[in-house]
Formats: C-alpha cells, sequence, structure tokens
C-alpha cells in the first residue's frame, strides 16, 4: 500500500540526523554561514525538494544545527561551570584557555556561523543565542559564582560579570582566527589573557586579588606605667 501523502517514512528521524551531520560539517566551513538552501542540498547529493521534506527552510535546518552542537557541548559546558580548577586567579585563567581550546575544536565556526547567519535573521540568531552563546555565558557565571561563594569575588551582577570576562577574549578569538587576524596582525593570546584575567581580578576580586598587605606603621607600645613600692618608693624598671 503507497504511503499517505505527508506522512513521514519509518527511518524519517534517522535520516534527518545523517543528513544534519553531513549539513553540519558544510556550514561550518569556509563560506557555509551563506551558503544558499539550494547549495547546501547540493553537498548532502540533495535536490532541494527532498532537503526540504526533511528541513523545510534554511531557517529550520540552521536551528537542527544548533540545537545538535548544544547536545554535543553540554558536557564541555558542564565541566567549564563546575570543575574545581583551585584559587579565582587559576581558575578563571583555565576556563578561559578551555574556552579557547574549544574554538579551535569546533567551538570557534559554531560562533562565526551563528554571528554571520544570526546577525541577519533574528530567528536564526535568538536560536544562536539560545543554543549555544547563553550557555556559554551561564558557563562562567556559574564559575563566577563559585567565587564568589568562596569569598574570592565580589558580590555582583552574574550575567555583567560572565559578558565581561568573556567577551573580550571571544573578541580576541574572532580577531585571530576568525578574521585571520593572527596574519596581518597577530595577537600575544597568552599575554592578553594573562592582562584580561588581572584587570577582571582588579575589578571583581577581594581587595583587588592582591594578598592584604600589612600596615607599615607598627603599633605604638603604650606608655610604661611605673610601678611603686611599698611605701610609695618608685621602682626602677629593668
Amino acid at each position: 500500500m503507497p504511503r499517505p501523502k505527508g506522512s513521514r517514512n519509518h527511518d524519517h528521524e534517522e535520516t534527518r540526523r545523517s543528513i544534519l551531520r553531513l549539513l553540519q560539517q558544510r556550514l561550518l566551513s569556509v563560506g557555509g554561514a551563506t551558503a544558499s538552501f539550494r547549495e547546501l542540498a547540493a553537498s548532502a547529493g540533495l535536490n532541494p525538494a527532498t532537503l526540504r521534506h526533511y528541513f523545510k527552510t534554511r531557517e529550520e535546518l540552521l536551528q537542527a544545527v544548533f540545537t545538535a552542537l548544544r547536545e554535543v557541548g553540554e558536557r564541555y559546558i558542564s565541566e567549564g561551570a563546575t570543575a574545581d580548577r583551585g584559587g579565582v586567579r587559576a581558575s578563571l585563567r583555565w576556563f578561559l584557555e578551555y574556552f579557547q581550546g574549544g574554538w579551535s575544536r569546533g567551538l570557534g565556526p559554531m560562533h562565526t556561523l551563528g554571528l554571520t547567519a544570526g546577525l541577519v535573521d533574528p530567528k536564526v540568531g535568538a536560536s544562536y543565542l539560545n543554543e549555544v552563546l547563553d550557555p556559554t555565558l551561564q558557563s562562567a557565571e556559574a564559575r563566577i559564582a563559585l567565587h564568589v561563594a568562596k569569598g574570592e569575588l565580589l558580590p555582583c551582577d552574574l550575567r555583567h560579570a560572565a559578558l565581561e570576562l568573556v567577551t573580550p577574549f571571544m573578541f580576541a578569538l574572532l580577531h585571530q582566527h576568525g578574521l585571520e587576524g593572527s596574519r596581518c596582525r597577530p595577537l600575544a593570546l597568552d599575554r592578553f589573557l594573562d592582562d584580561h584575567v588581572e584587570r577582571f581580578l582588579r575589578a571583581y576580586a577581594v581587595d583587588g586579588g592582591r594578598p592584604v598587605p600589612r600596615s607599615r606603621t607598627r603599633r605604638r607600645r603604650a606608655p610604661s606605667v611605673k610601678k611603686k613600692g611599698a611605701r610609695g618608693v618608685k621602682v626602677p624598671r629593668k
């Protein structure tokens, strides 16, 4: 019996996931963010009508990609939020280095895709924000909250602090890798990272992230009182 018009075949979801994996690679490659629906169909070996059967629009396809990437990155987001990495200075530096490592393993193209497509299409932008960007920032919020609870960072608006921690370094990575700044104007990212963490600590750490200095002025001794003998005779101090 022929399948009723509009109904899904039994392996619809499996085929959809397979197509999504193929197109994810294309979308995250150079030029993928601006590829048309027809070009994406061709890269998967499909005609546009077949691709449209699984993803009605390019917008729906991009939303599915961001959702899939979020599922893959969930473990890394959780580790970034909660892994014990020592004191506040080492912990925040580790978080940003962890973010940098993820950038080179696929996080960079994912953010590039989200920004490129999301700034043009508000619905795609909202999907990128909800599935990729905000979870990253929330991970930073959670790490900052840990150090606020320990008394190492001052109580603060966690969203503001997370944006101040992540955004400058993310922009530096975009500058160097997404925009090829490493070729035309290289930046010493390690030194930038050190400076950035120190500036953040000066703003948010208890005592600016530095140990409390000892007072240079010694306490003055209280003036000594000369003791008197039984008959009121002054006893010389020893």
